[in-house]
């Protein structure tokens, strides 16, 4: 644990001597590192302590353990099995959804396998590579977080799994339904029509299956921004002038970049070919995380 200390104190310091600066830690066997009781946590730094899904019930009560660290957030990302950038990736816009970080921060990411071994210094606003940041995007206003992360985290179990052994290609449309709708024509009878708001939640009921197996089905999954679903096997109709879209991408990206041009929608494709799962607001990338081969 000496080296994992050792970054860890770099990266604080780090932090602290460049303001607006938070400190992100994903690493797969959080609850080794003992953070609770180490003194390199135990200072004014904003610090976003990632837990896989999975290692969360490890220890009763962890997630308030870390929670009660000075400044500290605990944010929960699906268990499955990324290389270090689609971690970060992931966790970034997590945070971004949900209001964690803001657009003006500075992030020293940390991340490794075995061990610590990784440290990137992320300005949110500048970065490329990691995340697009074009135009103000505010995630947050366009769906409640929590229902970004369970959809995020269905698309990133479709890609990696499919669906009974099947490759898997779809897109989740989330918020601003009435102004998605009005872009969209229904393919077959709508799964979900008739249902009571409370029973098509996907906050309230588990729906996670019935989600997979509708993704089977050609068109796209609407779902408000409360995490109703609307509808199911809906045909985006409209089709935006989107320029900033990476070559190779295909008819079904076009499609979610483009409803999210024409409304303050955010759009999640899985890619079938590839199992990338590539998010969408208006109308550019946002990030794009790969499947592990």
């Amino acid at each position: 644990m000496k080296i994992d200390n050792f970054i860890i104190e770099k990266s604080m310091e780090l932090a602290k001597s460049v303001d607006n600066t938070a400190v992100l830690l994903y690493y797969g066997d959080i609850l080794a590192l003992d953070i609770v009781n180490s003194d390199i946590f135990k200072n004014d730094i904003k610090k976003i302590i990632v837990v896989d899904e999975d290692k969360k019930g490890d220890d009763e009560g962890i997630i308030d353990e870390l929670k009660s660290i000075s400044n500290t957030s605990v944010v929960v990302v699906p268990s499955i099995s990324y290389t270090r950038i689609n971690k970060i990736k992931i966790a970034l816009v997590i945070c971004i959804s949900s209001g964690i970080l803001k657009k003006d921060e500075n992030v020293v990411a940390l991340t490794g396998m075995s061990n610590i071994d990784t440290s990137i210094f992320v300005n949110i606003s500048k970065e490329k590579e990691l995340l697009s940041y074009k135009g103000d995007i505010k995630l947050e206003e366009s769906v409640k977080p929590e229902v970004f992360e369970k959809i995020l985290s269905i698309a990133l179990e479709l890609a990696n799994q499919g669906r009974e052994g099947k490759a898997v290609g779809t897109i989740f449309v989330l918020g601003d339904s009435e102004k998605v709708i009005e872009n969209t024509k229904q393919m077959i009878f709508n799964p979900f029509k008739g249902y009571k708001p409370e029973e098509r939640n996907i906050l309230l009921v588990n729906l996670k299956d019935t989600l997979k197996e509708y993704s089977l089905l050609d068109g796209c999954i609407i779902i408000d921004s409360d995490g109703v679903i609307q509808a199911a096997g809906a045909y985006i109709s409209t089709s935006a002038n989107i320029e900033d879209i990476p070559k190779g991408l295909g008819t079904r990206h076009i499609a979610a970049a483009s409803i999210t041009a024409v409304s303050n929608a955010i759009s999640i494709t899985v890619s079938e070919s590839t199992g990338d799962v590539t998010i969408f607001k208006n109308g550019n990338v946002i990030t794009r995380i790969e499947k592990v081969i």
